[in-house]
């Protein structure tokens, strides 16, 4: 079957328009043939983007009858078969103009600058074109977040002593900062580089309006290098969970093909994530091991056993969320939790651990009776912790599910053990925990160390001791506690709750 030529053509989006089929069902069906590519021009209407994609008008014909086939029944694989006696003969279209490559489909291959940052504006993501045309050093192997913060790179010597126009690259930045940042915070930055304007960039934040909010914003940005030619870009920014995604893209890129990598976002997100930069972050750490009077893995079914320690997760990771922690991966009958520290409360992250800690314990307890009742037995569920703190590299592990935050280095192998050194559903922590808090958290917070055995033993206030001087030498072997045995620790005995501190 033949038909004649057709000279006319139609833009994809009103393609997209008249047909009612998504972008990504467009780009499915030029992936499988059934349609052919488009041909990249420059719009024949004024205004909107500076080049779009065009298709023979007889294309709107092709879709209605996939959509027929679609409906009666036929698979996607034997549509194309339909096709093939078919000659479409496309009219030779004006001259396209060359045009920016652009592979969404991998976030890797991302042609132009590309940057992820969190709700501090860290730089968690960067990509070799950002480190290269924005800030001329392999950020990626800077290993302090803060000291990735991407107002404090175009501060320094590689943004103000290399841009001409300083003011204006670091004033597209402010507006969208100022939705997650304070004035505070930016002097606060600025005070941390050498011979940065400090009264100039106050004056700069105080005048700029920040950008409303919104899924995605774009603003012209011109980088003028005092080396090198000018070039101009659009910044286009979309915000998600995990932070805001900066793309700085050359002013003749397409808009169409700005918004299919943006509107994947579930796709982008985990590509990004399994990406992120490990980062050396200030953190606090509790760790919870359960402990039975019954070996629990004989004393309950297979089933019983699992739905006990999945209600000890979900519960477990419900008391995190909402002590502003972030779970870990589970320890064998037992949780993982991270604090980090924030920008604007440096301090609150080692509170926070002690505070969710204490109310896992009562949740424990009320978890307890609720057993108990429905096994009839005398057995007691305690869950032991341990809360230590340090600096150590953070980063992600991906899952076939979802991404998870890990830990690597000791602070993590110390928090568990201490956890393993806990007994009878106590909570350690260690004099760094404690003696970091501020002072008036710290006042919030009994703790000391038992001079007598067991829960009746007289406690000594306010003290620390190292857990070798705790056990015996037999003890700290058969326990397998000498990673830990000169850590200085203290046990929280009780807690004010948070909604009786301001009675």
């Amino acid at each position: 079957m033949s038909e004649r030529s057709d000279v006319e053509s139609i833009s994809s989006k009103e393609l997209i328009a008249r047909t009612g089929i998504s972008r990504a069902t467009l780009n499915n069906y030029i992936s499988l043939n059934l349609v052919p590519s488009p041909t990249i021009r420059k719009p024949e209407e004024p205004g909107g983007p500076t080049k779009i994609g065009y298709f023979p008008i007889w294309v709107l014909e092709r879709i209605e009858k996939i959509r027929e086939l679609k409906a009666s029944g036929v698979r996607m694989a034997d549509i194309g078969a339909h096709f093939v006696g078919e000659v479409k003969e496309i009219a030779p279209a004006p001259p396209s103009e060359p045009s920016v490559e652009f592979a969404y489909q991998s976030i890797e291959q991302i042609v132009f600058p590309a940057i992820l940052v969190n709700q501090s504006w860290e730089i968690i993501w960067i990509n070799q074109s950002a480190e290269k045309v924005l800030f001329k050093e392999p950020v990626h192997e800077i290993p302090s977040a803060s000291k990735r913060n991407i107002l404090r790179l175009l501060l320094n010597k590689h943004g103000i002593k290399r841009f001409s126009n300083w003011k204006e690259v670091l004033e597209v930045h402010i507006r969208l900062a100022k939705r997650d940042l304070t004035g505070e915070l930016m002097e606060q930055i600025c005070r941390q580089i050498d011979d940065c304007p400090v009264e100039e960039i106050k004056e700069l934040w105080q005048k700029t309006e920040p950008l409303q909010e919104r899924p995605i914003t774009q603003q012209k940005l011109v980088l003028k290098p005092k080396k090198g030619k000018t070039t101009n870009h659009t910044v286009f920014s979309s915000d998600f969970r995990e932070g805001t995604l900066l793309l700085y893209t050359p002013e003749r890129m397409q808009l169409d093909q700005i918004l299919d990598l943006l509107m994947g976002r579930e796709r982008l997100v985990k590509a990004l994530l399994s990406k992120r930069i490990p980062s050396l972050t200030p953190l606090c750490i509790l760790a919870g091991r359960l402990e039975s009077s019954l070996h629990l893995r004989t004393a309950l079914p297979p089933h019983e056993y699992f739905d006990l320690l999945n209600q000890i997760i979900l519960m477990s990771h419900q008391c995190f969320k909402e002590h502003g922690g972030t779970p870990g991966r589970s320890i064998q009958e037992g949780v993982v939790c991270f604090f980090l520290s924030a920008p604007d409360s440096p301090k609150d992250y080692l509170e926070q651990a002690i505070q969710c800690a204490e109310t896992l314990k009562q949740m424990i307890v009320t978890l307890d009776r609720r057993w108990k009742y429905r096994k009839v037995w005398k057995n007691s569920l305690q869950l032991n912790m341990g809360i230590h703190c340090g600096e150590e590299w953070l980063g992600t592990i991906p899952s076939s599910l979802a991404f998870e935050f890990t830990v690597m280095g000791e602070t993590l192998i110390e928090t568990v053990k201490l956890s393993e050194f806990a007994q009878g559903g106590t909570i350690w922590a260690s004099k760094k925990v404690i003696e970091n808090m501020l002072p008036a958290d710290r006042q919030r917070v009994e703790f000391g160390v038992r001079l007598g055995t067991g829960q009746e033993g007289f406690i000594s206030p306010r003290i620390y001791s190292q857990v070798r001087e705790l056990i015996s030498g037999d003890e700290l072997k058969r326990r397998a506690l000498r990673e830990i045995s000169n850590l200085a620790v203290t046990e929280i005995i009780n807690v004010q709750p948070l909604d009786e501190r301001d009675l």
